[in-house]
């Protein structure tokens, strides 16, 4: 009643979908006001079409547990609910040939069908993610027939199913599929901002059109003709709203006879509506026999969906005719198992609520205990979790959360942080007197400082001061170690290099009170990274060598907040300290580096290649050669299918700026690459990546001609460099500016680009820090050209010459020869 107009917006999509040309439908409104109503009819439509449909159900108490919605969409797309994990694989492959094998088990991982016997591959959460999408895009495309997916309450989506589902939702406009999407007016998400969608807004139904639906309900005996405008009245345009009414009424014996045939039995005048909608179906709810009220509360714990095993399972014996009468609950699949399912969300919210508390708490811990007795691993540990906390028993709900977490880690880093702030909450509602309650309180805080990174959140909200209080009161060094480690990475990403190298002095001193050779070497990563980036290179140096000494050569110290082969990175940081100083023996150090870390995990790999790679090209230390390229464009198709989005921006940087330097202005698909990282790195928060990577863009933008936009974007930059203290990049970004200035050329444009060479030499530096020598004499020798100095030209370039040659700066050293 009243939404013709939708219904035929969405047959005629319907219609496209079929001729070839899919699309994305969002159906918003407030609860109750026929956002399933009108799925149900499109969906009958479809089916009546011979045209697929399946559907996924999001709901409140799911928006913690991660990959439940697109894990439901896929299981009912795959064809295996139901199934036994064996059949399930099975029915999988059927569905999706000629995919890469570890695809499959991570695939399978995702179902919940995965074979215990088989390996987990070695794949990082980033990298699971775009797999898996490229293989449902995939799959996707490949179908050839219409299609209609229906994600019901999106508002109430878990983030891993948001982000791995927003990419299949992009893709549905190339292929034959409809995809509907239901949620709330206050859901702001990625589903609700696809490019494209159509968007129907699902407005109160008006006066009259509420009328005609009430009427409609009620029939059109006399009797029930003043009372249609009153029920019309209340309902305020939300049909479910208007039938709960009429439903009530009837339960109550105002009304007989049935749906569309009722006559009523009392005057007007003392006729009581519900006053809300929640208070209607509370109404109903509290008019059932105690076997279905019993059966209802129990399911209402369960979710959305329910079956009669499950609640066998909680000592509840299931009466539905009473319930499926009441039109409460709906009787959805017969085969291969029964299962149930509320009519309506706010339904299982009413009967939920309306429990005691103490029944619900007892409901919760038996279903925790039914569901944990299914031996499913940890792969349901944040379920069990969020029913054990539910039924009061914090301690053990702790022990859940943190199992999710490491359950999670390797599959998606954001929820494994939620199953950690969870654990947070709950180790700080436990009594005082709990054993060990301060070291439950400094766990998940540990954690999440140590992986603050990849949580792209702010340093102000990771905790830190917090869990640094606990720790002092603990006396526990070692996870504050731990957790300073992450924050030092964080603050390096953030280009916050002041404050990292303040925490770093700290850090040090308690590793080194710590006399552990385990976390003298894992620890000490982040400190000395921060210590080059701020230009204390004899610090770094010697934390450097410290590492490496404690190693003794073993490549198999590690943890799991530093990686595999901890030596590989010292070796390399090691490299660059070297290189930093003008000292012998960096290059060797970079090759042993890499050596050592085939030992090791790919985000190892790409990270000990990559790191040094693209600051060393901008620096000038390294020319870009064949072999340079190669390696940098297989580490880069490296971290697309096994590493973090971090490394594989920091590989996509490193490949692209050895492309350009290789090739110049003519590599435009080394330019795209550079945009895509730069895109990345915004997304990320990765400001570092941002700023090594803009430094590339303004020499391209100089090279092709771009000399207002290089030098723009350059300014800034360097003003970055200075700010924050970052002196590794600071020498490149000056120079960027600079050559862009003086090909540009004008009066104002040579004495900007005076000054900023001046502001460089001014720069206070370590003794023995070479990364500002080179490009101050190269900068020089083109000012003096410039002048029209050519005496004051040919002196600059051959002591630049000279100095590139010492240091054995190839990249300089062609710069060089370029100038004679």
């Amino acid at each position: 009643m009243g939404r013709t107009w939708e219904l035929a917006s969405i047959a005629g999509m319907l219609d496209e979908a079929i001729g070839g040309a899919g699309c994305v439908v969002g159906l918003v409104g407030p609860p109750g006001i026929g956002k399933s109503r009108i799925v149900r009819e499109a969906t009958t439509r479809a089916t009546e079409r011979e045209v697929d449909v399946f559907t996924a159900f999001c709901e409140s108490h799911t928006s913690d547990l991660p990959f439940h919605a697109a894990s439901a969409l896929l299981t009912a797309a795959m064809d295996i609910a139901g199934l036994d994990k064996a059949a399930a694989r099975a029915g999988v492959r059927s569905r999706v040939p000629d995919v890469d094998a570890d695809d499959l088990l991570l695939l399978d991982d995702l179902l919940g069908i995965a074979d215990p016997a088989a390996a987990t591959p070695s794949i990082e959460p980033d990298a699971r993610r775009r797999r898996l999408t490229g293989l449902l895009d995939a799959a996707l495309t490949a179908r050839n027939r219409p299609t209609v997916f229906v994600i019901e309450d999106v508002h109430w989506i878990d983030e891993p199913s948001e982000a791995l589902l927003t990419r299949l939702v992009e893709v549905a406009p190339e292929t034959p599929t409809v995809i509907l999407l239901t949620y709330r007016p206050e859901y702001r998400g990625t589903l609700a901002n696809v490019q494209g969608a159509q968007t129907i807004t699902l407005r109160p139904l008006n006066a009259s059109q509420t009328t005609a639906l009430t009427s409609e309900l009620l029939g059109r005996h006399s009797s029930v003709h003043d009372l249609v405008e009153h029920i019309a009245d209340r309902a305020a345009g939300n049909p479910f709203f208007a039938e709960e009414i009429v439903r009530d009424l009837a339960e109550r014996g105002v009304l007989e006879g049935v749906r569309a045939k009722y006559t009523c039995c009392a005057d007007l005048a003392d006729i009581r509506v519900p006053a809300t909608l929640q208070a209607a179906i509370a109404a109903r709810i509290d008019r059932l026999g105690p076997a279905a009220k019993r059966t209802l509360s129990a399911a209402s714990v369960i979710g959305t969906r329910f079956n009669p095993d499950l609640l066998d399972g909680l000592g509840v014996t299931p009466v539905f005719d009473e319930l499926v009468a009441a039109e409460l609950v709906s009787h959805v699949q017969v085969s291969p198992h029964d299962e149930y399912a509320f009519k309506h969300p706010l339904i299982r919210t009413v009967a939920y609520e309306a429990q005691l508390k103490s029944d619900r708490v007892e409901l919760h811990r038996r279903l925790a205990a039914v569901i944990a007795a299914q031996g499913c691993g940890d792969e349901k540990a944040a379920q069990i979790a969020e029913h054990v906390e539910a039924s009061g028993d914090l301690r053990t709900a702790f022990d859940w959360h943190m199992r999710a977490g490491q359950w999670l880690t390797n599959r998606d880093i954001a929820a494994a942080r939620s199953s950690w702030q969870r654990a947070r909450q709950v180790a700080d509602r436990l009594p005082a007197d709990e054993p060990n309650r301060q070291s439950l309180r400094i766990e998940p805080r540990t954690l999440l400082c140590a992986s603050a990174y990849r949580g792209r959140g702010r340093i102000d909200e990771s905790g830190f001061d917090e869990l640094r209080e606990l720790c002092e009161q603990a006396g526990d060094r070692r996870s504050l170690a731990i957790a300073m480690s992450g924050m030092l990475v964080t603050m390096t990403l953030l280009n916050q290099h002041r404050t990292a190298s303040r925490l770093a002095a700290e850090q040090v001193q308690i590793v080194e009170s710590l006399d552990d050779p385990t976390s003298t070497v894992n620890l000490l990563l982040g400190a000395i990274t921060a210590k080059i980036h701020v230009g204390e290179v004899d610090e770094a140096m010697r934390l450097a060598q410290h590492a490496i000494d404690t190693a003794d050569g073993d490549v198999t110290i590690a943890e799991v907040v530093t990686g595999s082969v901890p030596l590989a990175q010292a070796t390399v940081l090691r490299g660059l300290a070297r290189c930093c100083l003008g000292r012998r023996g960096w290059r060797a150090d970079l090759d042993a580096a890499n050596e050592l870390a085939r030992h090791g995990d790919s985000a190892t790999q790409v990270i000990v290649l990559c790191y040094p790679l693209g600051m060393l090209l901008l620096n000038g230390a390294l020319r870009a050669d064949d072999a340079l390229t190669a390696a940098a464009h297989r580490a880069w198709r490296t971290a697309e299918q096994l590493s973090d989005d971090f490394s594989l921006s920091m590989a996509g940087f490193a490949y692209s700026a050895a492309s350009l330097a290789q090739t110049g202005h003519a590599d435009i698909a080394g330019a795209g690459l550079l945009e895509n990282v730069i895109e990345a790195t915004e997304r990320q928060g990765n400001l570092f990546g941002l700023l090594t990577a803009q430094i590339a863009l303004a020499r391209y933008q100089t090279e092709v001609g771009a000399l207002d936009a290089a030098i723009t974007l350059s300014r800034t930059l360097v003003e970055d460099t200075f700010g924050a203290g970052e002196m590794v990049l600071r020498g490149p970004a000056v120079a960027a500016v600079v050559e862009a200035l003086l090909q540009r050329g004008t009066d104002d444009d040579v004495c900007e680009a005076r000054s900023l060479v001046d502001r460089l030499t001014a720069a206070p530096t370590e003794p023995g820090f070479v990364l500002f020598d080179l490009p101050l004499l190269r900068l020089r020798a083109l000012l003096a050209r410039s002048d029209g100095d050519d005496a004051g030209y040919r002196a600059f370039r051959d002591q630049y010459r000279s100095a590139a040659k010492k240091l054995d700066f190839q990249g300089h050293l062609a710069l060089a020869d370029a100038m004679a």
